[in-house]
């Protein structure tokens, strides 16, 4: 059976101290078939002379870098996948990395069901995980995706024919990878998440801290653009817009707690 080029995706801005180890895990990847794809979004620190060496160095890989003004990751992705080759889109922070069965385990999720458009997985923050041989898959529909954002974007791997229709909102800087998850599933495209850890994060709580989960009106706020723009799409109804703003704001009063108790 012929393997599919899948085509990783890596927007960095100012990344010098994380982008190293972000390729290292990609190219220790049991699945051998893939293309790099860094789009430097306009960074002002040394991420490009890192690249540029990373490159030269490891020069038996496929690692395309392309380089844009700072536009943020949206447009960097979108430019991306524009690029990309891949019969599938995988999708890195680079300050993320991954386990290093991730592309293979979801792959042979694909494999499964011919259905099957966006698959995601489990996070570790950390090193703080536990994969057994299981291989379970649990699947996400709109109803349930509107409650909970299932899919962090360095787990996704989803069909590059998809996003070439469906793309990141450029114009948004808070949720926006979570707007393209809902649109995928309101067009009835089946989206499932493995239960394995896949990606690991920085070893730092999910939201409150730094960087853009620190603020959480504006994460809360482009969350509840997200029901807005689900609505004026008639993905949804206006009794459901109204269930899930005010769910969502909960949450959000939720984790304005959990921030301050922290500190």
């Amino acid at each position: 059976m012929k393997m599919p080029l899948v085509s990783v995706i890596i927007p960095a801005y100012n990344a010098e101290k994380t982008i190293i180890a972000c390729l290292d895990s990609v190219c220790l990847q049991t699945y051998s078939d893939l293309e790099i794809i860094v789009v430097n979004d306009g960074s002002t620190d040394q991420t490009a002379e890192f690249l540029e060496i990373y490159q030269k160095k490891h020069n038996s890989i496929r690692l395309q870098i392309l380089n844009q003004n700072n536009a943020g990751p949206s447009a960097a992705r979108n430019y991306g996948i524009s690029k990309a080759k891949g019969e599938f889109i995988a999708f890195l922070d680079a300050d993320d990395r991954w386990v290093s069965n991730k592309i293979e385990c979801q792959l042979n999720v694909f494999r499964i069901d011919n259905n099957i458009g966006l698959v995601g997985g489990l996070i570790s923050i950390g090193h703080q995980m536990n994969n057994d041989s299981t291989f379970e898959i649990k699947n996400i529909g709109l109803k349930k995706l509107l409650f909970k954002n299932y899919f962090m974007t360095s787990s996704v791997v989803c069909r590059r024919e998809i996003l070439l229709k469906i793309k990141f909102n450029p114009l948004q800087k808070y949720a926006e990878d979570y707007r393209l998850w809902l649109e995928i599933a309101a067009k009835n495209i089946k989206c499932v998440v493995l239960q394995r850890h896949v990606t690991i994060m920085n070893d730092k709580p999910l939201f409150g801290v730094s960087g853009l989960s620190s603020k959480l009106w504006k994460m809360e706020k482009g969350e509840l653009s997200n029901y807005k723009y689900c609505f004026q799409e008639g993905y949804i109804n206006r009794i459901e817009f109204l269930f899930v703003t005010t769910y969502s704001f909960f949450k959000y009063i939720r984790r304005l707690s959990i921030t301050f108790f922290r500190r």
